[in-house]
């Protein structure tokens, strides 16, 4: 897969190579924008990039003993929201980073499990817990062809 993107990277370079540094700009815009729709919708799913289900959440329990939220629901309602992700392009490239301090430690704690405090105990001891690793962002097969159409879309002269 490595070897694949590092071909894919130089194939799209060569095109972008061959546009004005305002156009280059704007496609790597709307490149990163459709790759952080299509990293979203993954996250909305709880699917990784590789395909594979995430590994769903425990079920969170108050001190009575009460469930308050059921195994298995759906996570990350505020990182599957764009305003939450920012995408910084150049004429060079493009990055998708959390837009936020927040995020971005909610977001790295998930995506390479790490421990984090969940809570306080009424005698003021902190809880923490080990997240499990649940990848985020990636470049997955489907993103190819995302790659590939907006690509193209830049290529037609009436394009930008």
């Amino acid at each position: 897969m490595a070897e694949d993107l590092a071909e894919f990277e130089q194939w799209l370079g060569r095109i972008l190579a061959g546009m004005d540094p305002g156009r280059r700009r704007r496609a790597t815009i709307k490149l990163g924008q459709e790759l952080r729709r299509a990293n979203l919708m993954r996250i909305g799913a709880n699917v990784e990039p590789d395909g594979g289900a995430m590994e769903k959440r425990k079920a969170s329990v108050n001190e009575r003993g009460r469930v308050r939220r059921k195994a298995g629901s759906r996570m990350f309602r505020r990182l599957r929201l764009a305003k939450s992700w920012k995408v910084s392009a150049d004429a060079d490239g493009v990055e998708i980073t959390p837009a936020s301090a927040a995020i971005d430690r909610i977001a790295s704690v998930h995506h390479y499990g790490e421990t984090d405090r969940v809570g306080r105990l009424r005698d003021g001891r902190t809880i923490r817990a080990k997240y499990v690793e649940r990848r985020l962002l990636g470049f997955a097969d489907g993103d190819r062809l995302i790659v590939m159409e907006t690509a193209a879309s830049f290529l037609e002269p009436d394009a930008g």
